[in-house]
């Protein structure tokens, strides 16, 4: 079974704590303010978690179908519009004008996998619609790469060891508490600016920009973040 099937269980919201709808609300901000979105758009988020950017963009007047493939994510994505799917094999084709994917909910597969589920992204929203593509900075995290951290909380303890392999970072988690443990894996590509824009372009995308951060800044090699903005031609 591929880790991405079994990671995402609902403990996983108890390590990533500070992604909350609080912050979500400023992301999904951006996001629309980057895509130029006109009210009512109709906007997908794909691998939505727990739905907390397509609560914000509904708060915002949005109409959102958030998709994931993880049930017990799914589940706790209260208030939200959701359908379980790969990001890979979308169950749309040009419904909507907008698409969204937030927190490196991408570069899970191979090469051909991760063209794919952009391909599918594309495919689902209509001519002349966009994408907003919030990625790690590839650069940023293999010079900054923290081998290790851990931290209790909530009466749990929480261990995470990171390494970079054959273009790779992979993280193993552990959490454990109540008695329980559990260990998981997770490992996404790391690609780089020019390689992430020329898959956009084999997926059929233009890009549009490429940002830094949620506060607009541009893409630099130490920015926190890339953010791809792209449209359908």
């Amino acid at each position: 079974m591929n880790w991405f099937e079994t990671a995402f269980r609902k403990d996983y919201l108890d390590l990533y704590y500070k992604r909350d709808d609080a912050a979500a609300k400023g992301e999904a901000a951006f996001a629309a303010k980057a895509l130029g979105l006109p009210p009512a758009t109709r906007l997908l988020d794909v691998a939505c978690g727990a739905g907390r950017h397509a609560r914000a963009f509904a708060a915002l007047g949005h109409r959102v179908v958030g998709i994931d493939l993880s049930g017990e994510l799914l589940a706790e994505a209260k208030e939200v519009t959701r359908v379980r799917a790969d990001m890979r094999a979308l169950p749309f084709d040009g419904a909507f004008d907008a698409a969204t994917s937030f927190f490196t909910s991408f570069g899970y597969f191979d090469d051909a996998g991760n063209l794919a589920a952009l391909a599918s992204m594309a495919r689902a929203i209509r001519r002349g619609g966009a994408l907003f593509l919030d990625f790690l900075n590839a650069l940023a995290v293999t010079l900054k790469l923290v081998p290790e951290s851990q931290e209790e909380r909530g009466g749990k303890r929480f261990r995470v060891r990171r390494r970079i392999e054959g273009g790779r970072v992979r993280k193993e988690v552990t959490i454990e508490g109540n008695g329980d443990a559990r260990t998981y894996t997770e490992d996404v590509r790391l690609y780089l600016p020019h390689e992430l824009l020329s898959l956009a372009r084999a997926a059929g995308l233009s890009p549009v920009a490429l940002y830094g951060d949620f506060d607009g800044g541009d893409y630099t090699t130490d920015a926190p973040r890339c953010i791809l903005v792209a449209r359908k031609p």
